[in-house]
């Protein structure tokens, strides 16, 4: 009875002092003494509760002293800091609530059922990979139209301080034999010759934007996708990024797609044919959490940056880009909007629909932790829960038959074997639809390229909440976690 008092006095003193509307160094010194309050109850808890609720408390632990650091930090705008923070301290108390209950006498011997759950689980997502892998093909047109019949497409690329990509990635694009085509590019203030290669294909008829510093609340990327879409004047926008490559017949394919599904928005997942083996770590789990997962029951449905098509006229009434001024996957926004109507598709690329990207690792890297924290919402307690599931149903099976071979448990080996045996043909599909030279090694990589999302996914969650996430050389926390500037220190 004590130590449930002291476990629920630490948490209404958290909420007490982190919404205390009390600013500067004195809620600094509260809050420090709050860290220390927190530190005193984990000992607490540690010591007169069994070793299983010690494991939870101290999985949590990390979480609410970040919730603390958030206070100490004070880097955020008031409002949203207190909103986060109060946010986080119901979420991990409800969690350790939830944690409590697993671990009870009562639920303990549930524990003994973990490897028929990890089995179910791998079922259900190789499935699911399954059923979502076929749904997403791209189908074979059959039906054409006239060059009258199509409609106009603008092609609109947002570019800063780009290398040779930008050209390669133009010449695919202006090899393309779509008969209605305009292709726009802005430069974003770059500080190199992104401007004069951009306007060396103006013969060809590349058209040069120039862009503009980002306003308050603005994403760069967004802004420009703003100004893009101002200046074009295609039915259809095209937005790509310059690590895109287009197929001579890609956008014909792509336009005779949606008009024979009757889609207002399509996105198309790209094909990969010349990466390295390092590249087989972080860009497959982000096709995992596409491709997986019940999006479209969700109402969340499966969509990328790298190439999509959108009906201008419809993208204007759903409010545009200043709808989502500072979101970091913008176009997420206008495909939640269209699959309720069935407006929206998400398909792969084939040989038909050649769309190709060539983004080095260090540019995955960069992407995969300017996108992740954001996809969650930008909340610690939905990383731990990520965390959670990937340790128990990616990685902890293959531990679990490796005892089970140690100890000959024949059951436990028969059951993980095959949950190890669904969740790496899993890997391998989805590698063999996106990165079709590593499917070799895709037997090997599922437990390694789970780590390296856990690692992504702490990454981006402490660079937004403490540090810098930079596109193109600006700092996206500003807009995305309510950052407020703060002058150089002179002194």
């Amino acid at each position: 009875m004590m130590l449930g008092m002291i476990w629920l006095l630490s948490f209404l003193v958290e909420v007490a002092i982190l919404n205390t509307s009390t600013s500067g160094r004195l809620k600094k010194l509260m809050a420090s003494f709050l860290m220390l309050l927190i530190i005193c109850a984990t000992v607490i808890e540690f010591s007169w509760f069994g070793p299983w609720f010690a494991i939870v408390v101290l999985l949590l632990l990390p979480f609410r002293l970040l919730n603390v650091v958030r206070v100490i930090k004070n880097r955020m705008h008031p409002a949203y800091l207190k909103q986060a923070t109060l946010r986080t301290t119901v979420s991990v108390m409800l969690l350790h609530i939830v944690g409590f209950l697993a671990v009870s006498s009562a639920l303990r011997m549930l524990w003994s059922y973990l490897p028929a759950i990890m089995l179910a689980v791998a079922v259900i997502m190789f499935g699911m990979a399954l059923l979502h892998v076929y749904k997403t093909r791209h189908i074979t047109n059959t039906k054409h139209y006239s060059d009258k019949e199509l409609p106009t497409v603008s092609v609109c690329i947002p570019a800063r301080n780009e290398t040779d990509a930008l050209e390669q990635c133009l010449r695919s694009i202006l090899a393309n034999d779509y008969p209605k085509l305009e292709i726009l590019v802005l430069d974003d203030c770059s500080q190199d010759k992104t401007a004069l290669t951009i306007k060396s294909f103006a013969q060809a008829g590349v058209r040069f934007v120039q862009g503009e510093p980002p306003a308050d609340k603005w994403l760069a990327k967004n802004q420009a996708y703003d100004k893009l879409t101002r200046e074009a004047t295609g039915e259809l926008l095209l937005f790509c990024g310059v690590d895109v490559r287009l197929g001579s017949h890609a956008i014909k394919a792509l336009v005779t797609t949606m008009l024979n599904r009757d889609k207002e928005m399509i996105s198309v997942m790209p094909l990969r044919f010349y990466s390295r083996i390092r590249e087989a770590f972080i860009q497959p789990m982000r096709y995992w959490w596409e491709l997986v997962p019940p999006r479209r029951l969700l109402k969340r449905p499966a969509v990328l940056s790298t190439c999509w098509l959108i009906n201008r006229r419809k993208l204007i009434k759903n409010g545009g880009f200043s709808a989502q001024s500072h979101a970091i996957i913008p176009e997420g926004y206008f495909a939640r909007h269209f699959i309720k109507t069935d407006d929206y598709s998400f398909i792969r690329a084939d040989e038909e629909l050649d769309v190709q990207t060539t983004k080095p690792f260090s540019e995955q890297w960069a992407t995969a932790v300017r996108t992740n924290y954001p996809q969650i919402r930008r909340r610690p307690e939905m990383a731990f829960l990520l965390t959670i599931f990937s340790c128990v149903f990616l990685i902890s099976p293959f531990g679990v038959f490796l005892y089970g071979l140690l100890t000959l448990n024949t059951i436990l080996m028969l059951i993980t074997g095959i949950s190890c045996i669904l969740l790496t043909s899993t890997h391998v599909l989805i590698m063999k639809v996106s990165d079709p030279a590593n499917v070799s090694i895709a037997i090997f990589t599922l437990p390694l390229a789970a780590l390296a999302e856990i690692a992504v996914g702490y990454t981006s969650m402490l660079k937004y909440e403490f540090g810098i996430v930079e596109w193109k050389d600006r700092n996206v926390c500003i807009p995305v976690m309510h950052v407020v500037p703060k002058l150089p220190d002179m002194t």
